[in-house]
């Protein structure tokens, strides 16, 4: 009977010294925990409507939404107003630099412009804050259409079409 009893202690022993050995030397080997994973955060940008002007007369609108997936982490250490810089951007794309010519824009291209977009917005920032730029409306309106000269019904033309908004599940980041 000794014999079971000393049995049961040594085993009892031995098995508290190894799960005490596993669990020092499982925290001493520099295994840092996982990091957990921010999604990026969805910054809403302005609807606009930006005058086109032919020859010193206006021809017509561009009427655009475009909205910013940002990096949760580095937006929180860079406190710049994103949606403010969106629609400057837009107006230094669009206005001032001209990159659409607006009359016949069938011959856009999306990717270059949302590349622009997201480059010139990131070297503002200092830092990749913004990961993906989101076309959610990119029309175009002529001035007949507007006057009612023209045979349609005020038919703006889509020279994008609108990509979804996040999730409402999503957390939206602050636009300072």
């Amino acid at each position: 009977m000794i014999k079971i009893v000393l049995i049961g202690v040594w085993v009892c022993i031995i098995s508290l010294g190894g799960v005490y050995a596993a669990v020092t030397l499982s925290g001493a080997s520099g295994v840092e925990a996982a990091k957990p994973v921010i999604p990026p955060a969805y910054v809403a940008g302005e609807t606009l409507s930006i005058p086109v002007v032919t020859e010193g007369a206006v021809t017509g609108y561009f009427l655009t939404k475009v909205s910013v997936m940002v990096d949760q982490e580095k937006a929180a250490k860079t406190h710049i107003p994103v949606a403010p810089y969106i629609t400057d951007e837009l107006y230094t794309v669009l206005v001032g630099n001209k990159m659409i010519d607006l009359p016949k824009a069938g011959n856009l291209d999306v990717e270059g412009l949302r590349k622009k977009i997201k480059d010139d917005l990131n070297a503002r920032a200092g830092d990749a804050l913004v990961t993906a730029v989101i076309f959610e409306q990119l029309d175009y309106l002529s001035k007949a259409d507007l006057n009612g000269k023209s045979n349609q019904k005020m038919a703006s033309k889509k020279i994008v079409p609108p990509e979804p908004a996040p999730a409402a599940g999503g957390k939206a980041a602050p636009s300072h």
